[in-house]
């Protein structure tokens, strides 16, 4: 592949299934001139490479098992390169932070390249090529005056265009097929097709589909538009999109396991542990291992009680079959799963208008001070937890503020709603114990606007849904030991 630096080609490496080690020719390479720029990605049987001298290249391992967050993302820009691919969209635009917004936005980009009114044609002066390629990567790079280029800001969580989580059960999704791989369930099927290149949609067949042979197939698609080109409801499939677009990260690594199951693929190694989760680690540990089957049946055991552990492997990082066997557990490699603690500490920052159904509900005694957080539901009702209210029961002393993104932004001039009515739940009694839901009315009718209005609420005709993930929302630090008046939704 081609990378226009040494970082970029170690991210290659890191999350392709396969690469352990790696070679760049870098833009100073002059043996070939064509070949500049070229990232070899490498394995070996024996995890290790011979080192053979040549001037110029630069060598490196994955990142696959170090223990530090491991991310996608690359900020660089690129001054005089050009990134070459489809130029499948060329717009006018001021400059190259612009570009890269609109390829960060864009569902087909995946890299740019933006002239600059000093370039040597005028006709593509101040021009913006949004670009993509098979493999996500640009097909060649060239040197280039009056030229940035760089690559979409979707990995680094940047991406302002919807983040769809939701799984359609019962249906599938027509689109342009990419690949197809053999997955446990849909969940998988989504972190693979979020790191695929292209991928923008999925349907993940059940085991209980019709086909015999196509039951666990995971068909990763795209389209131009962005969209499926339909979607059609069929018994034992599930539907969903790539999570590239979202603004939280999620680790390329699958980290449940699959009881009654063996994953098929290439043996690498077989040796005795004592469980699965021991199982696992091995597998973890062992840097061509993508995922392993755990046999704890008395014949696979020794006379330590320790069982058979099958290591494995295939070209695409999946199993090459999934077969349902009793007392079989099943699993992939942790490798990639390091992350940073999700805490409410920090978070990320909100965009004015992302929550429009947040308030922050606070206190007014001798002073004045942000409680708790609340949900418009209606003009003049707000959804909180009953919690919030203990001992403060008076609806005098609370103070309602919509459209606030920091609380230091509030003063005497900001907009307030009194409380006229506290309702809470008649069964609430700790939090702990549940019923923890309350409602204030306001003392006067809310307008709504594009930056304040009622929360978005499935509708009752929406079923067969799994929603597996959600968003917690409200006002943090954003960092350790911070005042409390310099927080951000």
């Amino acid at each position: 592949v081609f990378t226009p630096n040494l970082d970029y080609c170690r991210i290659v490496c890191t999350y392709h299934p396969m690469c352990l080690l790696f070679t760049y020719l870098p833009a100073t390479w002059t043996k070939d001139p064509a070949k500049r720029f070229t990232c070899f990605l490498k394995d070996s049987d024996t995890e290790i490479l011979p080192k053979v001298g040549m001037a110029g290249a630069i060598s490196g391992h994955s990142l696959k098992q170090c223990n530090t967050q491991i991310r996608a993302c690359s900020m660089d820009v690129h001054t005089g390169l050009d990134m070459q691919g489809t130029n499948y969209n060329i717009t006018t635009a001021d400059n190259y932070q612009q570009c890269q917004k609109r390829c960060t936005n864009d569902d087909n980009c995946y890299f740019f390249t933006y002239a600059s009114g000093a370039f040597h044609s005028a006709d593509f002066r101040k021009k913006c090529f949004l670009k993509n390629s098979r493999t996500g990567t640009p097909t060649s790079i060239r040197l280039l005056n009056n030229v940035v280029s760089g690559f979409s800001l979707k990995p680094c969580q940047l991406s302002q265009t919807d983040c769809r989580m939701d799984i359609f059960q019962e249906t599938t999704f027509s689109g342009i097929d990419l690949t197809s791989v053999f997955t446990p369930d849909s969940f998988v099927c989504r972190t693979i097709c979020t790191y695929y290149p292209n991928c923008l949609f999925f349907t993940f067949l059940t085991r209980e589909w019709e086909v015999e042979t196509q039951r666990n197939l995971c068909f990763l698609k795209t389209s131009r538009t962005g969209v499926p080109h339909a979607r059609v409801e069929r018994e034992n499939a599930m539907s969903g999109f790539s999570l590239l677009n979202c603004r939280r990260s999620f680790p390329a690594c699958h980290s449940r396991i699959y009881m009654d199951t063996n994953f098929l693929g290439d043996e690498l190694n077989v040796t005795y542990v004592k469980g699965h989760k021991a199982c696992q680690q091995v597998c973890t540990d062992k840097v061509r291992c993508q995922f392993f089957t755990y046999f704890p049946l008395q014949e696979s055991c020794n006379k330590e009680s320790k069982c058979k552990c099958s290591l494995r492997m295939s070209s695409d990082g999946s199993p090459t079959g999934i077969v349902y066997e009793k007392g079989r557990i099943s699993g992939y490699t942790l490798r990639l799963c390091k992350r940073k603690a999700s805490t409410v500490v920090g978070g990320t920052d909100s965009l004015r208008g992302e929550w429009p159904w947040q308030v922050t509900l606070q206190v007014k005694l001798s002073t004045q001070r942000h409680l708790c957080g609340g949900s418009i539901i209606s003009n003049q009702w707000i959804l909180t937890a009953a919690h919030c209210i203990d001992n403060l029961e008076n609806p005098n002393i609370w103070r309602v503020y919509a459209d606030i993104l920091k609380l230091s932004e509030i003063n005497e001039d900001t907009p307030v709603f009194k409380v006229q009515e506290i309702i809470i739940h008649p069964q609430y009694v700790t939090a702990e114990t549940g019923y923890d839901i309350a409602l204030m009315k306001l003392d006067k009718p809310m307008n709504f606007t594009d930056l304040q209005h009622p929360i978005c609420l499935p509708s009752k005709e929406e079923t067969n849904i799994i929603y597996t993930n959600c968003w917690v929302i409200g006002w943090g630090y954003t960092k350790e030991q911070v005042v409390l008046w310099n927080v951000f939704l």
